[in-house]
C-alpha cells in the first residue's frame, strides 16, 4: 500500500514549514477580504493536486466536471476536475509544468466563478 505524501512532509525544517504557511494565511486573508471569494492554499506535492474535500463539497459539482485555472496572467487552462478524488487531473500536469511548480509551492486558489479559479 502507497502512503500519501502529506502537506507536513514536505519541508524538513519545522521552522521554514511555519513561515511558509503563515505568510500563505496572511495573504490568504487578505485576498478572502478584499474579494470574500472562496478559497483555499494548496502546498504542491509531487504528483497530486487533492483539493480540500470540504471545500469540494460546497463549492464545486457533484460530479467529474471541467474546471478553468486563470493564471497571473489572464491565461485559461482546462482541467479536469475528479469528484471521486477531489482532484484536478487531465490538464493539471501542463499547467505545473508550464508554471514551473516544484515540490513545497504554495498556491492560493480563488473560485471566482461556478468551475473556475484564479
Amino acid at each position: 500500500e502507497r502512503k500519501r505524501t502529506r502537506d507536513c512532509d514536505i519541508y524538513e525544517d519545522e521552522e521554514a514549514k511555519r513561515s511558509v504557511m503563515q505568510r500563505a494565511a496572511e495573504l490568504l486573508a487578505r485576498l478572502e477580504k478584499e474579494y470574500n471569494l472562496p478559497s483555499f492554499v494548496k502546498c504542491m506535492l509531487p504528483s497530486n493536486v487533492h483539493l480540500p474535500k470540504k471545500f469540494c463539497t460546497v463549492n464545486l459539482p457533484n460530479e467529474d466536471t471541467p474546471v478553468v485555472l486563470v493564471d497571473e496572467l489572464g491565461r485559461e487552462h482546462t482541467t479536469s476536475y475528479l469528484l471521486g478524488r477531489n482532484g484536478l487531473s487531465a490538464g493539471w500536469r501542463a499547467f505545473s509544468m508550464k508554471h514551473k511548480l516544484l515540490k513545497g509551492d504554495l498556491l492560493i486558489f480563488l473560485l471566482t466563478q461556478p468551475c473556475k479559479f484564479k
